[in-house]
This record gives C-alpha cells, structure tokens and sequence, in this order.
C-alpha cells in the first residue's frame, strides 16, 4: 500500500473516531466486586431516597460509605489510568519508574495546591476566579516552571561527577 493511500485511510479513520465531548464517564459496575457494588448499592438507596443532596444528619450518619465509595472509584480510574499509561509506555522499566515518579508527584503537589487554596477568604478565591476568567486562563494550561536540571536524569554514577563540575 503507498504511503499517500495510507495517509488518507488513516485521515478517514481518525475523522470517525474523533472524540465526543461529554460531561460523563461511565464505569462498568459488573467490573467491581461484589462487596463494593453492595456498598454502591447503598449509596443508591440513599441518593433515591434524598436526591444527590441529602440533609446534613443523613451525610454524616453515612459518610464513612460514601467516602468509601468515592476511594473506591477514584482509585479504579487510577488504576485504569496507570494501566493504559504502562501499556502506552511501551514495558521499560525505567519509562515506567518515571511515569509513577511524575504520577505519584502530581498528587502530592495538587495535595499541597488544595491545602493552600482552601485557606483563602470567599473575597480571594472571587477575585482569583474573576481574575481568570477576565484573563481568558479558566481552560488554558500550561507547564510550570521546575527546577529540575540534566542531572535528573543522568545514570547515578555520573550524577556524582555532574554534582562535582557544578
């Protein structure tokens, strides 16, 4: 098959199978195990019950279960998401080291993000948005700035050389 035949066959694939935008994600329940889809279960009965904002006694007579069920799934998406990131990956060792590495690290930074976040007044966290939004920034990402160096990633026998010329 020529190259150009491709290209156009490959266009053609990735225009079907551009992605949808969608506000959900679901999660198979038959991929869970029998004591979590019953603990689900009883966050159901609540949720029919109350609706998704039931009074403050019903939360706290519960949220030991609902807690639960939020880890539960939180962390299956983890593990679907390191899953898919080792398969990308490729099954180097060192690659995937990393990628935990970098994972494990983004949590702990966005830990520390919250904490600081949730200690700013009403007023702040008003202007922070407002600011945001006046900026154009609400759906823009970008790198922050780290003070990492060569000597990151460099084999640890020479790190000590690197550290010698520093």
């Amino acid at each position: 098959m020529k190259s150009s035949h491709l290209d156009r066959r490959v266009g053609a694939l990735s225009e079907k199978l551009k992605p949808v935008s969608s506000d959900v994600i679901r999660i198979d329940v038959d991929s869970f195990s029998e004591p979590e889809k019953q603990l689900f279960r009883k966050i159901w009965e609540i949720e029919e019950k109350y609706g998704f904002s039931p009074p403050a006694d019903v939360i706290e007579a519960n949220w030991e279960l609902i807690f639960k069920a939020r880890e539960i799934v939180a962390w299956r998406v983890i593990e679907l998401f390191m899953f898919v990131m080792k398969e990308l990956l490729g099954h180097d060792e060192i690659e995937e080291w990393y990628f935990k590495l970098h994972f494990f690290n983004f949590f702990e930074d966005l830990k520390e993000c919250l904490v600081n976040v949730r200690k700013w007044s009403e007023k702040d966290r008003e202007e922070f948005l407002r600011d945001m939004k006046r900026d154009n920034m609400i759906n823009k990402v970008f790198r922050i700035p780290r003070s990492l160096n060569d000597h990151n990633t460099v084999k640890s026998k020479n790190r000590q050389k690197g550290k010698a010329d520093d």
